[in-house]
């Protein structure tokens, strides 16, 4: 089990019992808007922890911890070992402007790079999420381009920044 400490914060992986943080902080209209997807109770926040904990080989799930409180998430999925990973990232909404997610991001891009020999992550922001693109540019990623109608939300098609960091 890797646990990553710095004087800010702590990355460990989930437990069941961070279900009620994650949900609460992820009912933040930025989160929402910014997330492809959030927790609709408690319940289904506990359920999303169980897959995490049950795929282990395909990503690496770990909750970040401020003052013993679960702020946020940060993940590598989608992982192929020896090639290529998906970043994805939250924090909640008292913790940001802080330098943490930027300090998160490159941990676990270490990480990644190191745990499965990976020469490719990739994060894909919303064009609109400038705050977010900002925190992938200062952790060292580029800006490949831009995917035109990327994802679908809501009933709406937006727009996808591409970022990556390659070894």
């Amino acid at each position: 089990m890797t646990i990553i400490r710095t004087k800010d914060f702590i990355l460990r992986p989930h437990e069941l019992n961070d279900a009620k943080n994650i949900y609460e902080y992820q009912l933040d209209a930025e989160t929402q808007k910014n997330c492809m997807s959030t927790p609709k109770s408690i319940a289904e926040a506990k359920k999303e922890i169980r897959e995490k904990l049950q795929t282990k080989k395909e990503r690496a799930s770990f909750v970040i911890v401020v003052n013993q409180e679960v702020v946020g998430e940060i993940g590598l999925h989608h992982v192929i070992p020896k090639h290529s990973a998906m970043i994805s990232y939250w924090i909640a909404a008292k913790c940001r402007g802080k330098g943490i997610i930027t300090k998160a991001v490159k941990l676990i891009t270490d990480y990644g790079f190191k745990k499965f020999k990976l020469v490719r992550i990739q994060g894909n922001v919303r064009t609109f999420n400038k705050s977010s693109a900002r925190v992938l540019e200062k952790a060292g990623y580029k800006l490949e381009g831009i995917l035109k109608k990327g994802s679908f939300k809501n009933g709406k098609y937006m727009d996808n920044m591409i970022w990556a960091k390659v070894k």
